[in-house]
């Protein structure tokens, strides 16, 4: 039995989708009610890592947890991330949880983003817990890129990137497979890097969209200030010795549909 946290995110209704066709019995936690879109076959838990309410009931009789859930927003990360983090697993250490694999990102420690901070606290976390774990390290989905570029596509007459910025995007389909793969592995500790199978400059990635999606603007790069901006134009967000998926940004993008907000 699975919980997958974030499980109606992009990557969670992969990992739910490859599990219950793998035939394990998986819950969904998320801080909404269950929508009407949601799987039947999967149970659902309403949870708040931010303030902790339900997570117990979430967690009662579960083997393993893919921690999925995470929020980016500034005033939102402290407490999902780093704060529920430490519910989600002291609560799995009391509910004797088997296995609870960690979902991160590539580059975590190398780039000095606030965000990335708070997923390196909670891998901390995750490892000290005292419950079987694995971590698992992605590079940026196609999903996030396909949805930042959407987004970037609103500016007046122009799409706007940032320059020299580069991507090693993943499929969030890979990504599914790859924990599905771990889980049957069992604990693991850090697993190697997993990652999509080509390096690209935001500008090469920005073509293959426009292509994709219809869009005609002129593309605008734009030179951004600072550390982070400098670590990404340094590539410390690829991982050359990854393990690869194998679907690629172009053909991912032909075969989805506009990435969308949850």
């Amino acid at each position: 039995t699975i919980l997958v946290t974030g499980g109606a995110g992009h990557l969670g209704r992969e990992v739910v989708r490859v599990a219950l066709a793998a035939g394990h019995t998986v819950r969904i936690m998320s801080r909404r009610p269950r929508p009407a879109d949601a799987p039947q076959d999967a149970e659902w838990a309403t949870a708040d890592l931010a303030t902790g309410a339900g997570i117990r009931e979430a967690v009662d009789g579960i083997d393993a947890v893919v921690h999925a859930a995470s929020d980016p927003r500034p005033w939102r990360t402290t407490a999902v991330d780093v704060e529920g983090t430490k519910r989600l697993v002291s609560i799995a250490r009391d509910a004797g949880v088997r296995h609870l694999l960690y979902v991160s990102i590539v580059g975590i420690d190398r780039i000095p983003y606030s965000y990335y901070q708070r997923k390196l606290i909670a891998e901390q976390i995750v490892a000290e817990s005292g419950v079987p774990y694995s971590i698992l390290r992605a590079t940026q989905f196609h999903s996030f890129i396909d949805l930042l570029l959407g987004v970037a596509a609103r500016t007046p007459f122009v799409l706007p990137i940032p320059a020299g910025f580069q991507v090693q995007s993943v499929a969030d389909e890979d990504v599914a497979d790859r924990i599905l793969r771990a889980l049957d592995q069992g604990p693991g500790g850090r697993l190697q890097d997993y990652a999509g199978p080509e390096c690209m400059t935001v500008t090469e990635a920005t073509v293959a969209w426009k292509a994709a999606r219809g869009v005609h603007k002129t593309t605008l790069p734009i030179p951004l200030p600072g550390n982070t901006a400098a670590a990404f134009r340094a590539g410390l967000n690829l991982a050359p010795d990854a393990e690869f998926g194998t679907i690629r940004w172009r053909e991912w993008l032909e075969t989805h549909p506009p990435t969308r907000l949850h």
